[in-house]
């Protein structure tokens, strides 16, 4: 297994090096600057996929992928055969959103309509501090605020169950992002950095596989256009040992995908590296549609 990914890695970082110092956007001066190169990179690459589209990811690439993927579905919504860990994480997330905290209060009176619509605004900027919020940080603040102990991010059992059940709130809202303030460019600027930074033992970019080597196959799997993946985090991946599936948040994938890539020391999940990763990755999905809690191979 081992030696399969270095061979992974070395065909999808080197050659990708060797094609272009500059990765496409990575020279752009603005927020809107890179996202129109990397959109028309895409629509050059890519002109049947339009739109919403983008939020289904790699399924685009493969009808053997989609239809693996419309029996998980199908299963996940059964209820008379559900599949294991999707109810059990849903009831996790309900029953943590729903229990009254010491002084009496809930999650519902931390965000505006009890929460429903609220992750559309995040993550976003502290126009004081110039630090990026995220729905998971809303959601610790809210417990912080009402004398309770805050959650791990990367305790998925927990800090995931209960994002993916709040998120569904927001589920069928388009994300609306707009980066106009100094300290919002900042932001954008450092996560930017991060995504476009070369890491580990092969210098691997995030850009890499994510602009300049989509559809492609690395290790078995058609890999994701950077546009719409941000729109349908937390998401739902297999567990192959119980044949289930687990909840994954987006900090906690892009722990996992450096993790893979041979990267010494990964970003933390809820570390402002990893918020600023994740406010640039979000932007790039910006007017889309999100689709909480898909499933994902």
């Amino acid at each position: 297994m081992k030696n399969l990914l270095l061979v992974t890695l070395l065909a999808f970082s080197l050659p990708a090096l060797a094609e272009n110092v500059k990765t496409i956007g990575e020279s752009a001066a603005t927020p809107e600057a890179t996202l129109k190169a990397i959109q028309s990179h895409f629509a050059k690459e890519f002109p049947g996929i339009k739109g919403d589209d983008f939020v289904n990811g790699s399924l685009n690439f493969s009808k053997g992928s989609r239809d693996y993927n419309e029996f998980m579905t199908r299963r996940m919504g059964d209820d008379f055969d559900p599949l294991p860990g999707y109810p059990e994480t849903l009831s996790a997330g309900k029953k943590i959103w729903e229990t009254p905290f010491a002084n009496g209060k809930k999650f519902t009176d931390c965000f505006p309509n009890g929460g429903k619509g609220a992750a559309t605004h995040y993550p976003n900027v502290d126009s004081a501090t110039g630090k990026v919020n995220t729905f998971e940080g809303a959601l610790n603040k809210c417990l912080k605020d009402n004398g309770e102990k805050e959650l791990e991010y990367s305790d998925m059992k927990t800090m995931g169950a209960l994002s993916v059940y709040a998120k569904k709130m927001s589920d069928g809202e388009r994300i609306k992002m707009e980066i106009k303030t100094d300290a919002e460019k900042a932001a954008f600027a450092r996560g930017k950095a991060i995504f476009y930074g070369r890491v580990g033992k092969f210098e691997q970019a995030c850009a890499h596989c994510h602009i300049q080597k989509v559809s492609k196959v690395a290790r078995s799997e058609d890999l994701s256009p950077v546009i719409g993946q941000a729109a349908h985090w937390p998401t739902f991946r297999l567990n192959k040992e119980t044949g289930g599936v687990n909840i994954v948040t987006l900090q906690q994938r892009y722990f996992g995908c450096q993790k893979n890539t041979a990267v010494e020391k990964p970003i933390k999940q809820g570390s402002p590296e990893s918020n600023d990763l994740e406010y640039f990755h979000t932007y790039l999905s910006n007017g889309l549609t999100m689709k909480i809690g898909v499933f994902r191979k």
